[in-house]
């Protein structure tokens, strides 16, 4: 069985003149192949992280590649998906630890069968799964692969056999894979005709995890896959070629989903119901949303923006109320091939395009947007309500001046005081959009954060 995989955004970034800051760093993932995309990006923890790879240039070609870093996302080494059989393509990838991995393999030729395979050898050898086997006829198709531990896990396929008597192929472990269990039919709502999911297109929040269909539907099990329940989206199919979405959820009720149309939605319920929100101000984008765990009411988005500028970021730590457009601040647009993901605040990827097997390839995240304080001792200030609407409450220590910046770095507004350990701000003039506050004390020190006046 053939499907369509989600659709990557074919688009390639270039230097723009921005203010002289960057929150984004582009890496080299040592990907050999010209145009190499990364469509999922798996942490095992803050420094370990594996990443698979497909081609960015429109082809249809498959690779059986990976690559995996240990610091982080600064350097990475790229290797071989070596399956014993170059019929099958890669579909996602699950990291556990520096050594281990698992990844999704589905049929990309006749007679071949897909399933899970991992490695315990740092990718040097992948041994099939045999109990996930997705061999039920010509109709498996294995989808994603997801682990909470390095035990318990999930493998989500396709339904199969297709027709009335087909139901979504779906495995449990609880020991790392040795044993995979198939989830009954009576505890996963029936497929539409023809429904499937696709690869790598999975959401989770603790124990709780998602996945989109070709028909928009939204399956959710809050026990680890061992019973689902289903609802409908906005959307009539999550990856076609003309329609698609992508969403996130911060908990386990509330989340958002944008389309590529730029249909904005919002859920309170765990995503069985959604509600449009045209109230949204900024620059959101349109491809890939995620959530930072650990950071209340903040998301990052990739893709165009509603304007069709061009490809980048945006962030909103508002909960998506109101928007900020990365690219007006970084030196780097990012160009985002197909994924984006965070650890924490201070780690987090977004894919891209190789321009060779030593430039290009990922984004690493490496400037928190929006921190409440900095420094310490006598130079630690903070700035609140952030964002401020008309007031900003600055708290210090023997505070002597505060100067405000607009994002390029141009000067608005200058006080000097005597030594104040509270000031208050009136900036209900100022235009929308992001400021630097630059703060100094009696002793010649200063410090700098961003606020947003919205």
């Amino acid at each position: 069985m053939m499907k369509k995989l989600l659709l990557l955004p074919l688009v390639l970034c270039g230097l723009a003149s921005k203010a002289q800051q960057s929150y984004w760093e582009e890496k080299a993932t040592t990907f050999p192949t010209t145009s190499t995309t990364t469509p999922q990006i798996s942490y095992a923890g803050p420094n370990v992280i594996w990443a698979y790879g497909a081609p960015g240039d429109g082809s249809t070609d498959q690779y059986q590649v990976f690559t995996r870093s240990t610091d982080g996302g600064e350097t990475w080494t790229s290797g071989n998906i070596d399956l014993g059989n170059a019929g099958l393509g890669i579909g996602d990838i699950m990291a556990i630890s520096e050594t281990t991995a698992y990844v999704a393999a589905w049929p990309n030729a006749t007679g071949v069968f897909g399933g899970i395979y991992r490695t315990v050898d740092s990718g040097a050898t992948w041994v099939k799964q045999p109990s996930a086997s997705f061999n039920s006829g010509t109709d498996s198709f294995a989808d994603w692969v997801h682990f909470w531990d390095a035990s318990k896990g999930l493998a989500v396929g396709d339904p199969a056999p297709q027709g009335s008597n087909g139901y979504f192929e779906i495995y449990t472990t609880t020991d790392g894979g040795e044993n995979w269990t198939r989830v009954a039919s009576t505890n996963i709502p029936a497929p539409l005709d023809g429904e499937y999911p696709y690869e790598h297109n999975y959401e989770t929040n603790s124990d709780i995890i998602w996945f989109g269909t070709n028909k928009g539907r939204i399956f959710k099990s809050t026990d680890f896959g061992a019973s689902w329940s289903v609802g409908q989206s906005p959307v009539s199919d999550f990856g076609s070629v003309t329609e698609s979405a992508s969403y996130s959820m911060k908990d386990a009720n509330n989340g958002i989903l944008i389309t590529n149309e730029f249909g904005f939605y919002r859920t309170t319920d765990g995503a069985a119901t959604w509600t449009e929100d045209v109230t949204t101000l900024g620059y959101y984008r349109n491809f890939d949303i995620s959530y930072i765990p650990g950071v209340n009411n903040t998301y990052v988005t990739t893709g165009l923006d509603i304007d069709a500028i061009g490809i980048g970021s945006s962030i909103s730590i508002d909960d998506g109320a109101t928007w900020i457009d990365i690219n007006d601040l970084d030196l780097l647009d990012v160009d985002g091939g197909g994924c984006l993901v965070f650890y924490d605040v201070a780690h987090g990827l977004a894919s891209g395009f190789t321009a060779s097997s030593v430039e290009g390839g990922i984004w690493k995240w490496i400037e928190p947007l929006f921190a409440t304080a900095t420094f310490s001792n006598d130079k630690a200030f903070t700035a609140s309500p952030n964002p401020t609407s008309g007031v900003l409450i600055i708290v210090g220590k023997d505070i002597t001046n505060i100067t405000v910046y607009d994002v390029l770095g141009k000067q608005v507004t200058t006080n000097n005081y005597s030594t104040l350990s509270s000031v208050e701000m009136n900036i209900s003039s100022l235009k929308n959009g992001v400021y630097m506050v630059k703060v100094t004390n009696a002793n010649g020190n200063a410090s700098t954060i961003k606020f947003v006046k919205q």
